[in-house]
């Protein structure tokens, strides 16, 4: 990589207890040339978001130790300056959940089954927002 994403590198931090999907997802992703951390619970995640900043989390909203929904709010009790997207994964239909995610400016869902190249699609929209852009320079 060249130029800002040197120096800004799009990380991105994948988490979900179910292997194959932390697989496609990081596949499909850094084969996009993203820089991705992959985590396996909601507690392995927090810790890798202070360290690493990324600019997004993916994670499944049903997970052990700490689900989707309480991980969102521990990050934004950790987070810094940055802005980040948070993308919530999720099979079930808890309106009382979208209602909030929808509330709520940096949280994106995608229904389970996803599309990989969908997820991909997301993300790419993110990042060539001019306010992300902007904050990277």
């Amino acid at each position: 990589m060249e130029g800002i994403d040197a120096e800004h590198p799009k990380k991105i931090l994948i988490v979900d207890d179910e292997p194959y999907i932390v697989r496609v997802l990081k596949l499909k992703l850094a084969n996009a040339g993203y820089d991705i951390v992959t985590a396996v619970n909601g507690l392995d995640a927090l810790e890798k978001f202070v360290k690493v900043k990324p600019s997004v989390v993916i994670t499944d909203v049903n997970m052990p130790i700490i689900d989707g929904q309480e991980l969102y709010k521990m990050m934004e009790a950790h987070k810094t300056e940055n802005s980040y997207l948070f993308i919530m994964m999720t099979s079930s239909v808890d309106s009382e959940l979208h209602k909030w995610a929808k509330e709520t400016s940096n949280i994106h869902f995608v229904e389970k089954p996803f599309s990989p190249r969908n997820m991909l699609n997301i993300v790419n929209e993110y990042f060539s927002k001019p306010e992300v852009i902007n904050a990277k320079l």
